[in-house]
């Protein structure tokens, strides 16, 4: 009896042990090694730890990225007042900036962003309200600038198009909103905006450029004392411009011409080469094929992502640089005038849209809300490189970058206003 009891002891504890064991080996070194492998990231926008290196320095770096910007600025304002940098250098690089880092910047983020199908439906919205500001600009720019050519086309582009980058961050820091509104964001910018700031603007530039249609180079706009504010920039045009001009306006009843006449004039009056050009940029073309593999959930390979992020990220720095460089910010009375008008028709119609989406836009609270973030967005930066290389003069570029600048102080704190009534609606 004994023996018997001292194997049964013995085999129970053979058995507590082995069972110790077994769960101890679930650990090495501190690893639960049975726990659920952490999810494979590679390919992602914060996978690069390399160089995003923990919490705690992003946010340091976001509280010192505006002073980094400022810093980035003030060296492309020095580089211009002390001639360091040539102006066909600029000129270089800027078109690298526009036609190289800013296709591959946008490709890889659109191909990595997290899209919702559900907000497909949001496609077609974004689309007509983008047609339809595209529609109200044309006929306010005819109205505001009747005679001056260029200025006319100037003022259709800074009225329209717009610029999301700031928003992004804004949805993703606010509880209320996060990572359904981004989505809903980006699908709004890539169904309308991209086709605005990517094909029409380009379209736009070409057309109304000096020259454009065979007539004199138009003058220059002169510095801050010019008198003639209308005709100023323009000479007379040959009986071409006038043809022009006639279909544009409806035979000399351009107020009286409806905005669906106006959009039809302009459309047969730009030439096909114009159109060709537009949908060849390279902008266009990459946010088309990032889309198209974002929407297949086609995978980015690392032999495609690494380059993409080493020839993108520098994106920001150079249209910073580029900012300093080409923003002499004193401005006289003319220059704050013709800032005014194109600012004002450019935010009357945001606002007129906004209410419109607010109040009639067929999906949830937030996404309205979202949406309504979004047309308040401040103008494109991709107005520096279309200016600059159509030849509309040092005058309006430096105009440019100033209004591009007050609009997006005036879009940032509009935003964040708008944000906090949102948030006590939700």
């Amino acid at each position: 009896m004994r023996p018997l009891l001292f194997v049964l002891f013995s085999c129970s504890l053979s058995f507590a042990a082995g069972s110790d064991t077994d769960s101890l080996t679930r650990f090495r070194r501190g690893a639960d090694l049975t726990a659920p492998a952490a999810p494979d990231t590679r390919g992602e926008l914060d996978d690069w730890e390399l160089f995003e290196p923990g919490d705690f320095l992003e946010r340091v770096i976001r509280k010192v990225s505006f002073l980094f910007v400022l810093i980035i600025i003030g060296s492309g304002a020095l580089a211009r007042v002390n001639g360091t940098l040539a102006r066909e250098r600029a000129d270089s690089l800027r078109r690298v900036c526009f036609t190289c880092l800013l296709p591959a910047f946008l490709l890889r983020h659109i191909w990595l962003c997290q899209l919702d199908g559900q907000l497909y439906a949001l496609a077609a919205w974004s689309f007509a309200f983008h047609g339809l500001w595209f529609a109200l600009s044309v006929r306010a720019s005819q109205a505001l600038e009747p005679k001056d050519r260029q200025m006319r086309g100037w003022t259709m582009l800074m009225s329209q198009g717009a610029m999301n980058s700031f928003l992004y961050p804004l949805l993703l820091g606010n509880e209320n909103f996060g990572e359904k509104s981004l989505a809903c964001a980006v699908i709004w910018d890539l169904s309308g905006n991209m086709w605005i700031c990517q094909f029409a603007l380009f379209a736009i530039a070409a057309y109304f450029k000096p020259g454009a249609l065979g007539d004199e180079p138009e003058r220059e706009l002169n510095d801050l004392d010019a008198e003639e504010e209308g005709e100023s920039l323009l000479s007379k045009s040959k009986s071409r411009e006038h043809g022009s001009d006639e279909k544009l306006h409806g035979g000399g009843a351009g107020k009286a011409a409806s905005i669906q006449s106006s959009l039809q004039a302009i459309a047969e009056g730009v030439p096909r080469e114009i159109i060709i050009d537009a949908l060849q940029q390279p902008v266009l073309i990459c946010c088309i094929l990032g889309f198209v593999l974002n929407f297949f959930s086609v995978p980015l390979p690392a032999i495609a992502d690494t380059p993409l992020w080493v020839i993108g990220e520098p994106y920001k720095i150079a249209l910073y640089f580029l900012v300093g460089f080409y923003g002499d910010h004193r401005v006289g009375p003319n220059d704050i005038n013709r800032m005014g008008r194109a600012l004002g028709v450019r935010y009357a119609i945001s606002a007129s849209i906004i209410l419109i989406v607010v109040a009639m836009l067929p999906f949830e609270q937030m996404y309205r809300y979202t949406v309504a973030l979004a047309l308040l967005s401040p103008t494109s930066s991709y107005l520096i490189h279309l200016v600059g290389e159509h030849g509309y003069g040092e005058g309006l570029l430096r105009l440019t970058v100033c209004s591009g600048f007050v609009s997006t102080l005036v879009s940032t704190i509009g935003q964040n206003m708008l944000m906090a009534v949102f948030n006590t609606m939700l």
